[in-house]
């Protein structure tokens, strides 16, 4: 004859199963992407502003990426920073990362430095040889994973990139993307739960 458990072996079984289910949703939680920072300021490029579109497309890559990822909206992390008086020096800040990632209401942040950007054509710098005025643009980015339960950079990763083109606002946009596409298969590895990660040789 089998003992059903009492009272109180039901409540610690309960505690401990919605112990497990807060720490699976901790352990995947949220993430939002932060304008990113120049270290020497960028012109705005037409209407582009680099800093900003940077940001947006790394959102969309992570958005589009899935993996258990959450992405809070780009446009909700603006509103925090509006609301927080953000400026670009403040992706320096812990504190203020920390505050913007309790605004926004994420667990981490993705925050970039453009290193370098480098749009062709002015002065010595590239043309796409024989491209009748095609200009061949460069840019390097640093993208580096803030952690706000801890309350400091936890991540980092190098990447670049190139883009030919004529129209200097498309320009600015590809080869923004193309600098941040390597970085991005690492960034969601490092963002991932435990429990969506790919063991290297597991998968073919």
């Amino acid at each position: 004859m089998r003992c059903r458990p009492g009272p109180v072996a039901l409540a610690l079984v309960m505690a401990v199963t919605l112990l497990r289910a807060g720490t699976a949703a901790a352990a995947a939680g949220t993430v939002g992407v932060v304008d990113f920072y120049a270290p020497s300021p960028l012109a705005v490029i037409g209407s582009v502003i680099p800093e900003r579109t940077a940001a947006d497309e790394l959102s969309a890559f992570l958005a589009r990426a899935g993996n258990g990822v959450t992405v809070v909206p780009r446009a909700t992390v603006a509103q925090a920073e509006r609301a927080m008086g953000w400026r670009e020096q403040d992706a320096l800040s812990f504190d203020r990362l920390s505050a913007l990632a309790r605004a926004a209401g994420a667990d981490r942040l993705v925050v970039g430095w453009i290193r370098t950007l480098s749009m062709g054509g002015a002065g010595s710098e590239p043309m796409v040889p024989d491209g009748n005025g095609v200009r061949l643009a460069q840019a390097a980015v640093v993208v580096q994973v803030f952690d706000a339960g801890q309350g400091r950079i936890v991540a980092e990763r190098s990447a670049a990139g190139t883009a030919i083109g004529v129209v200097p606002e498309v320009l600015v946009r590809d080869v923004l993307r193309n600098a941040l596409a390597p970085a991005v298969p690492w960034l969601v590895t490092q963002l991932a739960p435990a429990s969506e990660r790919v063991r290297p040789g597991c998968c073919g």
